[in-house]
């Protein structure tokens, strides 16, 4: 089995267990060792049974000595990718649910994490630590880079292109063939329905570019 930790212990940590222990219902492949977090306060709390047994510099210091594997269960793509970089030594993985329907033709990077009930379509491109959240689909030809948060219930549409740290509000809409630019943060039921700047909060039916992001 494999030694794994969850990274973050909000309620998306409570996602990613569960997944965790729908996985080795069918095959006994993860030991989860409990939860990192660089929250003192959060360190000896637990998450459904799993404790917080330290932050990223302990885990930093255990996997220099055994494998470790892991993934992010945090929101924010730029705490995301600071944490990758400090943590080279994880093995990084990838957490599909059972009940998510994924393309045979995807091609997925490292530490992503696919919920349950997503629909993925073919010849989609997903880089590395993105999380697509609940009731999520995305049409076919979509490609995703680093760091990409979809929030549940999100409809993408084919050949939609969203680039580096953005993160799609609940319920939003992207109709096909348009870009989302990096570092955009689009607000819950927004629809989509051209191309973004990078760096801007978007709202609204059609969505409307508000507030410079910093």
């Amino acid at each position: 089995m494999k030694d794994i930790v969850v990274i973050g212990s909000g309620g998306f940590s409570k996602q990613v267990i569960e997944i965790i222990e729908h996985l080795n219902l069918r095959k006994q492949e993860y030991r989860l060792l409990g939860i990192i977090d660089d929250n003192e306060d959060k360190i000896g709390t637990d998450v459904l049974g799993y404790k917080v047994i330290g932050d990223t510099d302990y885990i930093k210091q255990i996997s220099q000595q055994k494998e470790i594997h892991g993934v992010i269960a945090i929101a924010d793509g730029k705490v995301k990718s600071q944490i990758s970089r400090k943590l080279s030594e994880i093995h990084w993985v990838n957490l599909i649910h059972p009940s998510a329907i994924v393309s045979n033709y995807l091609k997925i990077g490292e530490g992503n994490i696919i919920c349950a009930g997503v629909v993925i379509n073919p010849e989609i491109e997903m880089g590395n630590h993105c999380h697509i959240n609940i009731g999520t689909t995305l049409g076919h030809d979509v490609t995703m880079l680093d760091y990409v948060t979809i929030m549940p219930g999100s409809k993408v549409s084919g050949n939609v292109t969203l680039k580096s740290n953005t993160m799609v509000g609940t319920g939003s809409s992207i109709i096909q063939g348009l870009t989302i630019e990096e570092n955009v943060v689009l607000g819950a039921g927004a629809v989509v329905t051209k191309n973004t700047e990078p760096d801007y909060l978007y709202i609204g039916v059609p969505a409307r570019k508000q507030k410079k992001l910093l």
